[in-house]
């Protein structure tokens, strides 16, 4: 797996574009994360075959790249990979909501997407009110 580098083409789709096109699931999963000059840990909220969020303090700016590893129902083996940071939650003190960003998957280790999604197969997927 290769690391991608920061100048790698982004999405350029309008904002009315880039709505989820595939269900999220809530999930409670530990990840642990690499940039450049950190390492740190956080827990994955929600998931999806296509990316994920991860509640921290430690947040990325947007466009940027972070090297992943996703600790998976009862496997010992993680599923690693690269992901572009898309959104930033900073904290804030009038909400509940946890900080953190939400990351698309770029690369996966082999056979993770799969296992991503026997993983979330069962589950109910969050609703999200697109027109709020």
């Amino acid at each position: 797996m290769s690391k991608p580098s920061e100048g790698s083409k982004r999405s350029s789709a309008p904002p009315g574009e880039n709505r989820r096109r595939l269900d999220r699931f809530s999930v409670e999963l530990e990840i642990s994360l690499e940039s450049e000059h950190n390492f740190y840990a956080g827990f994955v909220e929600n998931l999806s075959s296509s990316g994920l969020f991860i509640a921290t303090h430690v947040v990325r700016p947007i466009g940027s790249y972070v090297e992943f590893s996703i600790s998976i129902g009862e496997s010992t083996e993680p599923v690693k990979g690269y992901g572009e940071v898309r959104w930033v939650r900073q904290y804030s003190e009038t909400s509940d909501a946890h900080p953190g960003m939400g990351l698309r998957f770029i690369e996966l280790s082999p056979g993770g997407r799969q296992r991503i999604e026997e993983f979330l197969r069962g589950r109910e997927p969050i609703f999200y009110d697109d027109d709020l």
